[in-house]
């Protein structure tokens, strides 16, 4: 009945003024050609006489049929028995935890609704943290909800149960103790010292058992050079906030890696400028490779590697020589021998660095990068020891966490496995058969038991007879210590998804302890709760602990650094200088390759190179001719007896004969998200100072997926910048970088009574680590889209950091911006929707209704700022379980065909107002609403506020000199006022 209906090719329409006895028939044909079609004019003629009653006929039959064969599927409702504490529906709790990685501890805040975490943020009452958050924290939720993660322990690749797993190992190792043969634990570097207790309690347990740790980035040089130069082995905390005058070796401080949060806020604050009376600190970068750090440099001077350290020993020499710095006898002497520099602008770098830190006595700080040398780091510590950094810029009174956990650690355990003398290894987090390449994985088939504990199935995993899964740390209790006297705890914000055990548990199961939450209980009792001068029960200690998320405890005693001269004979200059030098760095966006099964994080662009979903052999465009390569084309590399064929990305800035390459790539195992995604680069060894390297042209080319394929302004005015001198002097120069006539509108202007939002963005502070595009993403549902797409340039962040080079291509300035959409007050986007998809509130923001949007995609076409993204595909059709649990529940999941954009994060604004309404006010407080990005960002750049409040802080931002719109003669009035750039430049490097 139904589909006779659908044959017929008219439509019956009646008006209100027309009966339904008079109905007038109204053909509407599918094209013209269809006018003289005699099958249509069949159908016409044969339905010309149907009654009305046969018409209610057909139609009822029609709607009731749709209706039956559309019926919802039925979704039960299951009620809570018991109610959890201080749980209302639909509205977020937080709980404070702790994030590690590598030897760094910061505290956080989960956010959940309903028992589901959505979002990590900062605890803003942790000192490491100190409320903002880097990028791999904050991916973390991703991995939590990962399809991909182990669900079941197995045994010799066969899904088994934890009680047959836990007792055929403890046989195990019971087996091994009574036999004497010899367990070795391999584990990542961890901050929790309730786990290093039971790992030390396992060696007393089982006599010839020993436990190991390896970070492929660890602080093996940096531990070895503090006992050669002073005589310890501890690492003091560096306070960049007091330090006028910072020099970077090779040390990316800035980037957003492990230990980069504390830095980059400490180094903002000295960069904040807020009228001509204003003061900067200095900063000087001399480095390898490009870095985040060397972007944000007022100087820059890229090296080859081999370059380094004899360049830091000649700015030593200066120092004592040309700067007049005191020093011993033998320090004088063993420095008189140091060669001249030969290279003019070398020698100028080192005579206005020389005058700097002279100038500046405990005002000065040098850093060297973790991987360098341990001869680097002991003239590093020596630099230091010149301009009396220790006791200032140096705290001596606190160390922050180190442990011997490099390649020298490894080499006795890899020993004992080339020569089979291992009867067990077990293996608890990392992945040593990936990062230590060949060779250990050749030992590790040989060990009679391997016994596993990971989040994936892993290359680790997979070559091992008992894997089981670990639990995230969402999942999981356990306590970190992040400095001395810092301790904080790790609390589950949801049970285990899966089957899942942390390592804490399974350790305290093989020495038949009582359980995991009561070894950390004991300990905090022990040793955190009799340091911290409090009155109350242990039991009140414990609660406040875990809803703080962090106990300060007395600060130790200064210790004494002095530096020893001694340690200078052991630094050796190499005058052999290789064809090719290589240094590989640590990725960006997935670290050692621990995250490469994380949309999010291989999603989000290189801050230099805007790479996504790859890694490249870098080079200078000068090495790529001199090679007879062009972007894209691939090269062989052989080092250390091994090789990789990689495809080149020629970066400006790069020193000639030096490339440079990223781990944490070409994994095999461990999801479906890392597989055929960039090359594995760990073959090459796991020393990152440097390798002398043989490069040979290769076959094929290779496209990247970019997000930014022009990085130059072409002299229009996007981003402002002035040196200090020049602002001092000229204070409103980004009022006058664009002249224009009279802006004027065409329509009456709109009057925003109530709250008017807006932003201001200190180009100044912004380092570029992109953890705010993190953030961003995380909150508002943005969608992975994958490196094809990206390839097609439909990558779908709201937000995105643009990189823009300035001047000599072999020598550039870098800029960072972030650019999201300026809720324009004039918005060119609203103008051109032909279905009002995108609108103007009252509030002054560019709103979208995405139900009304049918992806004309004018407004993207219409938008100067290009900050509009279009879902050519729907993109969350396929998420499979658990993966949707992630996603927040307040932003609406967007679909195929719809236009999207930033909002200003108005689901928390909408929040905001509840709030107030509930308080019984009508107005929001300033910094009441923190938009994602903002509460992500650790150098404070971006502030978001009422600009009718004369009193928000944003207001007041958006009046200094250095305030500007970015495209602002368009008349397109942006809510968004960024901070002109300010550099503090050398007068002698500025000729």
């Amino acid at each position: 009945m139904t589909d006779a209906l659908a044959s017929l090719n008219i439509v019956l329409i009646a008006t209100i003024n027309e009966s339904m006895e008079k109905i007038e028939q109204k053909t509407y044909l599918k094209n013209f050609d269809g006018k003289n079609d005699p099958v249509l004019q069949e159908h016409t003629e044969a339905t010309s006489h149907l009654s009305r009653r046969r018409f209610l006929q057909l139609m009822g039959a029609s709607v009731a049929l749709t209706t039956v064969s559309c019926r919802r599927p039925v979704q039960k409702i299951y009620p809570y028995v018991k109610m959890p504490e201080n749980l209302k529906p639909g509205v977020e709790q937080y709980y404070a935890s702790t994030f590690s990685l590598n030897n760094h501890a910061y505290g956080i805040l989960v956010k959940t609704k309903e028992g589901r975490p959505l979002k990590i943020e900062g605890n803003p009452e942790h000192p490491l943290s100190l409320g903002a958050l880097e990028k791999f924290a904050q991916a973390s939720i991703y991995e939590l909800y990962d399809p991909n993660r182990k669900r079941k322990p197995t045994i010799s690749k066969n899904i088994s149960h934890w009680d047959a797993w836990l007792e055929q190992t403890k046989s195990i190792l019971e087996k091994a103790k009574k036999e004497n043969k010899a367990v070795r634990i391999l584990t990542e570097s961890t901050t929790s010292p309730t786990l290093r207790k039971l790992l030390k309690q396992f060696e007393s347990t089982f006599p010839n058992a020993k436990w190991i740790q390896y970070e492929p980035f660890s602080q093996e040089n940096i531990r070895a050079s503090y006992q050669a130069a002073f005589g310890r082995s501890e690492t003091p905390k560096l306070h960049i906030d007091q330090a006028k005058i910072l020099i970077s070796l090779n040390a990316d401080f800035l980037g957003g890696n492990p230990g980069s949060l504390t830095h980059i806020r400490n180094w903002s604050k000295n960069r904040k400028v807020e009228s001509v009376k204003s003061s900067m600190s200095r900063l000087y970068a001399i480095e390898t490779y490009f870095t985040n750090t060397g972007a944000k440099a007022d100087h820059r001077l890229s090296l080859r590697p081999s370059q380094i350290l004899l360049f830091s020993l000649q700015l030593a020499k200066a120092l004592m020589y040309n700067a007049h710095i005191n020093g011993d006898t033998q320090l004088k002497a063993l420095l008189k021998s140091i060669p001249e520099p030969q290279n003019p602008r070398h020698q100028e770098f080192i005579l206005a660095m020389a005058e700097d830190l002279a100038k500046n006595p405990k005002k000065s700080l040098i850093l060297v990068g973790d991987q360098e040398s341990k001869e680097l780091h002991i003239v590093g510590h020596l630099l230091n020891h010149l301009v009396q950094s220790y006791g200032s810029t140096i705290d001596t009174r606190v160390s922050t966490p180190s442990f011997e956990n490099g390649p020298k650690n490894l080499e006795p355990l890899l020993f004992e496995l080339k020569s089979q003398k291992v009867d067990t290894l077990i293996t608890l987090g990392g992945n040593p058969i990936y990062t230590l390449g060949q060779p250990f994985s050749d030992y590790f088939q040989k060990v009679p038991n391997t016994i596993r504990l990971s989040l994936y199935n892993d290359e680790t995993s997979l070559a091992s007879t008992y894997a089981a899964p670990l639990s995230h740390a969402l999942e999981s209790w356990g306590d970190a210590e992040s400095e001395d006297g810092v301790q904080s705890l790790i609390q589950p914000t949801l049970h285990p998804l899966h089957d899942t055990k942390g390592a804490g548990e399974v350790l305290v199961k093989w020495l038949g302890q009582t359980s995991w939450l009561d070894e950390i209980k004991k300990r905090w009792k022990e040793g955190v709760y009799s340091k911290a001068n409090t009155l109350d029960s242990f039991t009140r200690f414990w609660q406040a602990s875990l809803h703080n998320g962090v106990v300060h405890t007395s600060l130790p005693k200064e210790k004494s650094f002095q530096f020893q001269t001694s340690a200078l004979k052991s630094v050796e200059i190499h005058s052999k200088t290789p064809k090719f030098e290589l240094q590989l760095h640590p990725s960006y966006t997935v670290y050692d390759g621990r995250f490469a099964n994380n949309g999010w994080l291989q999603e989000l662009p290189d801050p230099v190179t805007t790479i996504t979903w790859d890694n490249a052999a870098c080079m200078s465009s000068k090495t790529a001719k001199k090679l007879g390569v062009k972007q894209g084309n691939r090269i062989r590399i052989e080092a250390n007896r091994q090789f990789v064929t990689l495809p080149i990305f020629i970066q400006p800035g790069l020193a000639e004969d030096v490339i440079t390459l990223e781990v944490g790539y070409g994994r095999t195992s461990g999801g479906t998200i890392l597989k055929n995604v960039g090359q594995n680069v760990f073959a090459f060894g796991s020393s990152f100072s440097y390798f002398e390297a043989n490069v040979t042209k290769g076959k094929g080319k290779h496209k990247f997926a970019i997000t930014q394929g022009h990085d130059d302004m072409l002299g229009r005015p996007i981003v402002l910048e002035a040196s200090l001198e020049e602002y001092q002097k000229h204070p409103d120069f980004a009022k006058h970088a664009v002249h224009h006539p009279p802006l004027k509108n065409l329509d009456k202007e709109f009057e925003y009574n109530g709250h008017h939002w807006g932003m201001a963005i200190d180009l100044n502070s912004c380092v570029g680590c992109n953890g705010c595009v993190t953030a961003c993403d995380i909150e508002n549902n943005v969608p992975i889209v994958g490196k094809k797409e990206v390839l097609k340039s439909r990558e779908m962040h709201w937000l995105r950091i643009d990189r823009y080079y300035e001047g000599d291509r072999e020598n550039p300035k870098t800029v960072h911006q972030p650019m999201l959409c300026q809720q324009c007050d004039n918005a060119p986007c609203e103008n051109v929707c032909p279905v009002k998809a995108t609108t103007h509130t009252e509030e002054g923001l560019n709103a979208m209704t995405y139900n009304r949007c049918v992806g004309t995609r004018y407004c993207s076409n219409n938008c100067p700022y290009k900050v509009r993204r279009f879902n050519f595909f729907n993109y969350n059709l396929d998420i499979e379980s658990p993966q949707n649990l992630s996603k927040n529940p307040d932003v609406t999941i967007r679909m195929r065909g719809i236009m999207e954009k930033c909002t200003f994060c108005v689901q928390r604004i909408n929040h905001g107002k509840i709030e107030a309404k509930l308080q019984g006010r009508s107005r929001i407080r300033d910094g009441e609403i923190v938009t994602a990005c903002q509460q992500s960002c650790p150098s404070e750049a971006i502030v978001f506020g009422d600009m009718n409040d004369p009193n928000s802080k944003v207001a007041k931002l958006m009046k200094l000199d250095r305030g500007y719109h970015v495209l602002g003669e368009l008349n397109t009035k942006p809510s968004i006022t960024y901070l002109a750039l300010i550099r503090n430049p050398h007068p002698r490097l500025e000729k």
